[in-house]
């Protein structure tokens, strides 16, 4: 058996955030096939991206590598355009780099009234056909694991995650400054955040590498955890970069 190449980031903190009604659970699959440690934080205390990542910045160590997923994707674009560089490498998961329309911002803040009414369960099932892949649709086991990441989510948390997803501006123009290792990986069958959206992010960061994982959905960690960490694994490897966005804020 060929051994496996030694992880750049091995030494580094890892810092995990999860998206919406997640929690690191939506991680673990992964971190277990890595055998890698790992801190992570609710996205909960601030009701704009800018405030999130002052406070993600706040409780971080000094320089970490940093894995992003949904929300927690979309946020982590904010902190490494406000610290670049402080992030030694950027894994981005079922992200979106692009802000919201108007009637998607309504959209969102329309599931709030029917969360404090029905319980958080309700925006799981909101969103089940387009988060999930076409042979996990029956899957109770998988439904029950985020049933159970919704129902230990406060609910002042995820109002906040629905303002500050509200709230974030377009990353788009930015990307292309980042200069460190960066992964975008998706689901094929992400009816949340598609394939193009992670394209077009790849794309725009020079050097990036993009993975569009085969038989999985939005939750492509928990769908197929063998060749994410597979991915983050090769991601781990990759020699770090002087980061351009670094010199800029410098």
């Amino acid at each position: 058996m060929l051994d496996q190449p030694a992880m750049a980031s091995e030494t580094l903190p890892l810092l995990l955030l999860p998206g919406t009604l997640a929690d690191d659970t939506v991680f673990a699959p992964v971190l277990e096939r890595l055998g890698m440690t790992s801190t992570w934080m609710r996205m909960a205390g601030a009701t704009s991206a800018t405030e999130m990542a002052r406070i993600i910045l706040a409780a971080a160590p000094q320089r970490f590598t940093l894995i992003g997923f949904s929300l927690g994707a979309i946020m982590s674009l904010e902190v490494v355009a406000q610290a670049p560089e402080r992030v030694e490498r950027l894994a981005l998961l079922g992200c979106n780099a692009r802000d919201l329309t108007s009637e998607k911002a309504a959209a969102r803040r329309a599931t709030v009234p029917i969360a404090e009414r029905l319980g958080l369960t309700s925006y799981i099932d909101g969103v089940w056909q387009t988060s999930v892949p076409a042979h996990r649709r029956n899957d109770q086991e998988l439904r029950a694991q985020l049933h159970q990441m919704a129902t230990d989510t406060p609910m002042d948390a995820f109002r906040d995650q629905i303002e500050m997803a509200i709230d974030r501006v377009d990353s788009r123009p930015r990307l292309e400054l980042l200069d460190m290792p960066v992964l975008v990986a998706c689901g094929a069958e992400d009816g949340i955040c598609p394939p193009e959206l992670s394209a077009e992010i790849a794309g725009a960061i020079p050097g990036a590498t993009l993975a569009i994982v085969e038989a999985a959905g939005h939750y492509l960690t928990l769908d197929q955890p063998d060749e994410v960490a597979r991915l983050l694994r090769e991601w781990l490897t990759q020699p770090t970069r002087t980061s351009r966005l670094a010199k800029e804020f410098s």
